[in-house]
């Protein structure tokens, strides 16, 4: 479980600072004008107004006032408010600090509202909804929307090689087989990848998963068996056949996919706006299987702040976003499906461009195959161990090393993050 014996300092202070109830906070979250109460609300960049003037209109007496901070500062920025007793009512939380947050007592449980409202239907969520509940011990904050990770395919290129599109049945030796195919070399340089590289360095634990690993348990990473299958595959794609390149440093990574370079590209579903505009046909599917199916979501939470002085208040606004109305405008404006699967089958989600995509029921197929699991995880820690995951295709870190040195030091540095 997240549940610690003992908490460190910092934790400690957040304590005494939700019971104390600090002034600054206080002065924060209980402004009142006119009879109307404000709720303070903070997300990462930008926020669409038309959502919070649909809540005002259901809820004229409570005024929204949106905290923006950019997505770069958002965990450390919000971890300092919550410590100097300033954070806001409402908090839209990274799934990496929901463990901590819930843990420290900084966030309210929300399982007494969920039982009064009507609402939210707690059994319509997916899967990964329910395990992560499991974890936490209780439902502290509420998932906006959800991104999973996918296959992306150039349809012309499968075309002109003649080979058959993916399937949900596909299997890494399905994807080996058919980059082979889809790679070409002319004088010794190859033109067309059958693959990209992994571009969102993310999808190594998606692969690790798939190999048959937990990848987290008990707020600790779990590798074993199943990495080592991923950093095999993977080093036989890139290293033995030569159907995907190798990992490029740092950020700056070229889109070989929407540039006509790659007929395969494996990330996250947030990359279907980006290709909207593609010249080429294309598609997606679910990732193909190792062991099992497995893709990392990812998302973040609607949290009340323990110490705001409005808490029903703030559940009200939390409450419509998560209500079938709030879910579609918001599904409508970032393109992404509610957790509540009833609501995702209503496709406001779904922009298709010109040229694909059109297999739209694998974003809710991988909605129900995927988990929370890294993304839970102190990011520096998964960061720097991708990093040597990277390196091992490079040759410059030995498979060994990875499970005797670099996960163990990864452990303990997530251990010490808690």
């Amino acid at each position: 479980m997240w549940k610690k014996l003992t908490m460190g300092l910092v934790t400690m202070f957040i304590g005494l600072t939700l019971l104390t109830g600090c002034s600054s906070n206080s002065e924060l979250n209980s402004n009142e004008k006119d009879g109307n109460v404000t709720i303070k609300f903070s997300a990462w960049d930008k926020f669409p107004e038309n959502i919070i003037e649909e809540f005002n209109k259901e809820y004229p007496d409570i005024e929204i006032e949106l905290v923006q901070i950019p997505d770069s500062d958002y965990s450390q920025k919000i971890n300092q408010m919550l410590v100097g007793g300033t954070a806001p009512d409402v908090i839209l939380s990274f799934e990496t600090d929901l463990p901590k947050f819930a843990d420290s007592g900084s966030i309210l449980s929300l399982e007494s509202y969920l039982a009064e409202t009507d609402k939210i239907d707690t059994d319509d969520f997916i899967p990964a909804v329910q395990a992560l509940n499991e974890e936490t011990g209780g439902n502290y904050g509420l998932p906006w929307a959800y991104a999973p990770e996918i296959l992306f395919y150039n349809k012309d290129m499968f075309d002109e090689a003649n080979i058959e599109y993916p399937t949900k049945n596909w299997t890494w030796k399905d994807f080996e087989e058919a980059a082979q195919k889809l790679t070409i070399v002319e004088d010794g340089k190859t033109t067309q990848w059958g693959a990209d590289a992994l571009s969102f360095r993310g999808m190594w634990w998606s692969l690790a998963g798939q190999g048959g690993d937990a990848v987290v348990k008990n707020g600790q990473l779990d590798l074993g068996d199943g990495l080592k299958q991923a950093l095999e595959y993977q080093n036989r794609l890139t290293n033995e056949l030569k159907v995907s390149p190798e990992p490029s440093a740092g950020d700056s990574v070229a889109d070989l996919f929407l540039s006509g370079q790659a007929a395969m590209t494996r990330t996250g579903s947030w990359q279907i706006l980006n290709y909207r505009d593609a010249t080429f046909s294309w598609d997606i599917e679910t990732l193909p299987k190792g062991e099992r199916s497995y893709n990392s979501l990812h998302t973040g939470f609607y949290t009340i702040n323990a110490a705001t002085q409005h808490p029903d208040e703030a559940w009200k606004f939390i409450e419509f976003m998560m209500s079938d109305r709030g879910q579609t405008l918001n599904s409508e404006w970032g393109s992404n499906p509610s957790t509540l699967m009833s609501i995702a089958e209503k496709g406001a989600y779904k922009k298709e461009g010109e040229n694909g995509p059109t297999n739209w029921e694998v974003i809710e197929r991988a909605g129900e195959e995927g988990e929370f699991g890294y993304v839970l995880i102190n990011a520096a820690s998964t960061t720097n161990l991708v990093n040597q995951f990277d390196a091992y295709l490079l040759g410059s870190t030995e498979l060994d090393e990875i499970f005797d040195k670099h996960i163990p030091n990864a452990n303990q540095e997530i251990i010490d993050n808690q």
